[in-house]
């Protein structure tokens, strides 16, 4: 059984997988720096709430800002993965960084699949497989840049709990008590199924960070949490295909996300034709 083959059974098993030694260290100090650069220069965060937290640091919208983001959605090492539990057409659904710091409190344990099945309460009912786990409908990744360690923060995750009813709120610190910790080295990638438990572990040290980047995909036929193809836009016609795809210029299965019943890909070269023009006539 190859790695990538191990990966896509162990999700649907166990509701989670840690790929070891996904992503090169030059790789982990690119984002790094580009995380420096998104402090440096006053870009807002997101998300700073009770659920979230008051001491983590999240950045959205990265596709607007450097290459290397581009790069790590579409990763070899991630997406062929993702996509084998999802399908080929599944979308990007939220991107962003989760920097968990000192003194951050636990967050409650959830599920990713939570907006959709409040959503359409009906895709709770979705019929399981033989393992005992419903279809999947959305798999996260968390991509450590440093070592997870328990003390600064590593995810938690209740092995298994994608083949539980979905949990209360009132019911997490209860699993909490049963989670375990996803410590892995700096480089490595926690995949885990929209369905399984999981938080944000608190950062009990004084003066470390937890550095994270989290790139959550859903199935191609679901509303994406962002709307990358409005953020984006034109800007979209220099992206590589398999990164227009994730974003939504792609048909979907039954013929989904459309123009004028055409396949989006077509209208993109067009763009990009345009895009290619211009900048052209810029140089003249």
């Amino acid at each position: 059984m190859t790695m990538h083959e191990h990966a896509v059974e162990a999700i649907n098993e166990h509701g989670f997988y840690i790929f070891e030694d996904a992503f090169d260290a030059d790789l982990c100090q690119e984002i790094l720096d580009e995380i420096d650069w998104l402090q440096s220069h006053g870009i807002p965060q997101s998300l700073v709430n009770d659920f979230h937290g008051h001491n983590t640091i999240r950045y959205y919208d990265v596709l607007n800002y450097g290459a290397v983001w581009q790069r790590v959605a579409t990763h070899p090492n991630l997406l062929p993965i993702v996509r084998s539990v999802l399908g080929r057409d599944c979308l990007l659904n939220t991107y962003g960084t989760s920097i968990i710091g000192p003194g951050e409190t636990a967050q409650p344990l959830h599920v990713d699949d939570g907006p959709f099945i409040g959503a359409a309460p009906a895709l709770r009912r979705r019929p399981r497989s033989q393992s005992g786990s419903r279809e999947s409908i959305v798999v996260n990744t968390m991509i450590a840049l440093c070592d997870f360690t328990e003390e600064i923060g590593a995810t938690r995750i209740v092995p298994d709990s994608n083949k539980l009813p979905y949990p209360k709120p009132h019911d997490s610190e209860m699993w909490y008590d049963k989670s375990i910790p996803a410590e892995m080295r700096k480089g490595s990638i926690l995949f885990f199924d929209g369905q399984c438990f999981h938080g944000g572990g608190a950062n009990t040290t004084d003066d470390q960070y937890r550095f994270a980047v989290s790139v959550d995909y859903c199935a191609g036929y679901l509303r994406t949490q962002e709307n990358f193809m409005l953020s984006i836009g034109a800007r979209a016609a220099d992206f590589a295909e398999d990164l227009q795809q994730l974003i939504g210029f792609k048909l979907s299965r039954g013929g989904l996300g459309h123009v004028y019943n055409h396949n989006p890909q077509g209208p993109m070269k067009r763009v990009a034709m345009r895009n290619a023009l211009q900048k052209f006539e810029n140089k003249g």
